[in-house]
């Protein structure tokens, strides 16, 4: 008998470390992700996801850039400089535009690791993935890649198909910079999330920021005329104003996390006036 309890005891033991070390999902409503390969983790500044592109090249969304490092294969990497341009391993330049930016690293990732391949796909079938969180009411979890399936609800912006009640599967706080997929090709990363209820972010929206790829011939001019930035530096902030204010209305899937917006610290100083 008192063997029988020991081992009782010991798998109970077992079961409760295993379900603490298990880490928590991402994206709501969504499912195990195949994009890990080249799906990464962004920390420091907060959290957010990024994809990599090159080797020495991360696409992320432009509000995760600042203060982060890149984690990839159990080891960090620090950002040397943040741009709007890189070159491919294949000699094929990219760009993006909105709330998207490039990560340079300091130093080349480990080759166990891939870049995405980058084009346009094709179809109305788009694949988002990213390692935030399944539930907004924990937006402290970070773990595990996950992805969803969604189709265009307006230009930039995916829908579940299959949603049915208030809530369908979308991106969610941490997912910001996730790979935006078409057809096995990477057309963008994820940025904001959008949901009619104003007690809801998740769920319903999910807006992304394109990468767009083009011969090395075609892009010289482009990518030496892009605007690149220090980490920390002046031209974060010029670039952060250009996105559209239609983004700018949405849910940050980054910065609402950890600080409150604009709006939200005016209403507050409004209220400590008051009382």
């Amino acid at each position: 008998m008192r063997r029988r309890g020991a081992t009782g005891l010991a798998l109970i033991c077992t079961a409760i470390m295993l379900a603490a070390t298990t880490p928590a999902g991402a994206v709501v409503k969504g499912s195990v992700s195949s994009f890990s390969r080249y799906t990464v983790r962004l920390v420091g500044n907060g959290y957010c996801s990024g994809v990599v592109i090159a080797r020495r090249a991360v696409a992320t969304a432009l509000h995760c850039a600042q203060g982060m490092y890149v984690i990839a294969d159990g080891h960090s990497f620090r950002v040397a400089s943040i741009s709007r341009s890189a070159v491919l391993d294949d000699g094929r330049h990219v760009s993006v535009s909105g709330d998207a930016a490039i990560l340079r690293l300091a130093s080349s990732l480990p080759l166990n690791i891939d870049a995405a391949p980058v084009g346009d796909g094709a179809g109305d079938i788009f694949t988002i993935a990213g390692y935030g969180t399944t539930d907004e009411r924990r937006r402290g979890s970070f773990g595990s890649l996950h992805e969803a399936v969604l189709v265009p609800a307006e230009p930039h912006a995916l829908v579940d198909p299959n949603r049915t009640g208030s809530i369908g599967a979308s991106a969610c706080f941490g997912d910001s910079g996730g790979p935006v997929m078409r057809a096995g090709m990477l057309v963008g990363v994820i940025t904001r999330a959008a949901h009619p209820s104003p007690r809801i972010a998740c769920g319903d929206l999910t807006r992304w920021a394109p990468i767009t790829a083009s011969g090395a011939d075609e892009a010289t001019a482009a990518a030496e005329g892009a605007t690149v930035t220090e980490p920390h530096g002046p031209n974060h902030r010029r670039d952060a104003r250009r996105i559209p204010k239609s983004e700018a209305a949405s849910v940050s899937l980054f910065s609402a996390w950890f600080a409150p917006t604009v709006e939200a610290r005016q209403s507050m100083r409004r209220k400590s006036a008051q009382r």
